[in-house]
């Protein structure tokens, strides 16, 4: 297996490389490790240094090669065997046939580096390993008599690493900078990090050094569960390109709400994408749900993924307004992901959607809350960036998206969209809110905007009833709806000028009336 990856690297004139068994970590290496080279896997206690290490191994095993895994004053085999067992890619039946685990601690300390790579070189060698971890380096440091002898130690590993095709890692808790030596012997740094962001622990990876390669640069975000290590590449820097599909006119996606499809000459412009923005309990949602619903009537299939609401409750609020969408769900052409908010991670949720769609061939999507899905833990300065990403990867899947995002306040003259931008990146823009009106309080809908198409321009009362949902008569002797605080408008006086006007216009005409009496 291995020797015919290489021969395939090779023949196509690419650099062979080593897989690192986490398909994301491999995209983020621009195909993996190169063979044979030397790497530092770095980062503070507890970031999952020895997890994604054993990982490696374990993988490397399934493919069918040999591992060999050195600890330094690391935690003990057992305590190892312990923690990995709960994990999915753990095989017990590796341990001491492709997975070897050894101890080098006595050997450093009774024979230096020069005994070190003396029995690295020999085990590698009968272990016929093509990947060697160690575990602890730092202590390789700190037992070395000068920085020449550590430069000749390193030198050493990677002129083994080069004969015998093993790709080597070195696990270490330094920091870059007491690893100056370490830093520019090796061919690539790979640091881990884990940072509090309010209540959550987000994890970070980041290639800092990779010689001879391209790679996605930047800080990407990991998980750890009991899948193992997760990485998930920033989801901008790996969609990057410009959609092929455009948005068709010609081809209209209603909503299933005939009085809101005539507001929109018939429905969304398909393959596009639509903010609904309004306050909580304007309808945003269930407007969303008949999006899919009309789309399973049709024969297309719809994916909703929100963060607030449970399937159950879904089902039963469109059941009240008449709209029964129970049987659609259990056949499948809908289907309902909800998720916790506090548990998001933006772009680990963009691959799973981008997977979801694959999959099933999803045509509707509807993602219930554009701040959970979009904001949430990541940079706000890469929101923007984020979105439109992720509107790309849609429209090139011939999806027509639906999105919803919550103003930050139910009444007043003020809005506030919780993510700034948004509106301009999206191609339509379909507003709700509540309106205070004779002592009444109800909801407004109104189209912003609709790119390549025309819609209309009105203010209108929005219903929600048990028998359904409709836009209904316009506001068109009101002013300040937008405001949530309505006034009637108050009849303008005839001006002036135009009375005076009047008046001038007549002279000439008496005069020319006068003239021809005259003749």
């Amino acid at each position: 297996m291995k020797g015919s990856e290489t021969d395939r690297d090779e023949a196509k004139g690419r650099v062979p490389r080593f897989s690192s068994g986490t398909p994301h970590l491999d995209e983020i290496l621009h195909g993996g490790w190169l063979r044979g080279g030397t790497y530092i896997l770095s980062g503070p206690p507890g970031t999952g240094k020895t997890t994604l290490a054993s990982q490696m191994c374990f993988a490397a095993a399934d493919r069918g090669d040999n591992a060999l895994y050195v600890t330094l004053l690391a935690e003990t085999h057992s305590r190892m065997m312990l923690h990995l067992r709960s994990l999915s890619f753990f095989r017990p039946e590796h341990v001491g046939s492709r997975v070897v685990y050894l101890s080098g601690t006595a050997t450093l300390k009774e024979k230096g580096l020069p005994g070190m790579l003396e029995l690295l070189t020999r085990t590698v060698r009968e272990k016929k390993s093509r990947l060697l971890v160690i575990d602890g380096s730092s202590l390789l440091r700190e037992r070395a008599e000068t920085p020449l002898a550590l430069r000749e130690f390193l030198q050493g590993l990677s002129v083994l690493g080069g004969l015998v095709d093993c790709t080597t890692l070195l696990l270490s808790t330094d920091e870059h900078k007491s690893m100056d030596i370490e830093s520019a012997m090796v061919d690539g740094i790979l640091a881990l990090s884990a940072d509090l962001m309010g209540l959550k622990a987000i994890r970070g990876v980041e290639v800092l050094k990779f010689r001879g390669s391209n790679n996605i640069p930047g800080r990407h975000t990991f998980l750890i569960d009991d899948q193992g290590v997760s990485i998930y590449p920033h989801w901008e820097a790996v969609y990057r390109r410009t959609p092929e599909v455009i948005p068709d006119a010609d081809r209209r996606v209603p909503f299933g709400v005939p009085t809101v499809d005539a507001m929109c000459h018939g429905g969304l412009v398909s393959y596009s994408s639509t903010l609904l923005l309004g306050s909580p309990g304007s309808g945003k949602t269930l407007l969303g749900l008949h999006f899919l619903a009309e789309g399973c009537a049709r024969g297309e299939k719809g994916l909703y993924f929100g963060f607030a609401e449970s399937g159950e409750t879904l089902m039963r609020k469109m059941t009240k307004v008449g709209r029964d969408i129970t049987t659609e769900v259990e056949r499948g052409l809908i289907r309902l992901e909800v998720r916790a908010p506090v548990e998001t991670l933006p772009d680990a949720m963009a691959q799973e959607l981008i997977g979801m769609i694959d999959t099933h061939h999803y045509t509707r999507v509807f993602i219930d809350g554009l701040e959970p899905f979009a904001k949430e833990a990541i940079d706000p300065e890469r929101t923007t960036r984020f979105i439109s990403a992720l509107i790309n990867a849609m429209r090139d899947r011939h999806v027509t998206m639906i999105l919803t995002e919550q103003t930050n306040t139910l009444f007043g003259p003020d809005l506030h969209s919780p993510i700034r931008g948004a509106e301009a990146i999206l191609d339509n823009l379909i507003f709700l809110r509540f309106v205070e009106l004779n002592g009444r309080l109800r909801r407004l809908l109104s189209v912003l905007k609709m790119r390549d198409s025309e819609n209309d321009p009105f203010l209108r009362e929005f219903v929600i009833s048990n028998t359904g949902l409709s836009a209904r008569e316009t506001y068109a002797t009101l002013d300040g709806m937008l405001t949530g605080l309505p006034r009637h408008r108050a009849q303008a006086p005839l001006p002036k000028r135009t009375v005076s006007r009047t008046k001038k216009k007549k002279v000439p005409e008496r005069r020319a009336r006068k003239s021809a009496a005259r003749k």
